[in-house]
């Protein structure tokens, strides 16, 4: 079984890599002649809205959620006749789910207030 997952992923890598590599070269091709003609390079479409400090906030959210889910699994398991997998799974989706919702909510109002 490992030997399939190894060469599975020697031929899963190979191309992801040359895909990669052709995307940022084409992509700094793309910008070198836009700045070549003096032109502004957000013209690509790749001028993200939001500031960047707040996927910082939107991870941290998530890992918190994460974590508070493991926990409330681990005290359903333990209190309840739930089986572990099914008190695990649904408590790390639901409390994940509800950390990127207050994510939402928390940039929506900082958004308004800008």
């Amino acid at each position: 079984m490992e030997a399939v997952l190894a060469i599975i992923f020697i031929f899963g890598s190979i191309p992801a890599i040359i895909i990669a590599l052709s995307y940022f070269r084409n992509r700094r091709l793309e910008r070198t002649a836009l700045i070549a003609a003096t032109k502004d390079a957000n013209l690509l479409g790749e001028a993200d809205p939001k500031p960047k400090h707040y996927l910082t906030l939107k991870y941290g959210l998530l890992l918190v959620g994460l974590a508070m889910g493991v926990l409330v699994g681990a005290l359903l398991e333990a209190h309840t006749l739930l089986n572990e997998a099914t008190a695990y799974f649904s408590m790390v989706l639901a409390f994940g789910g509800l950390s990127l919702v207050v994510f939402y909510l928390l940039f929506k109002h900082k958004m308004k207030a800008l």
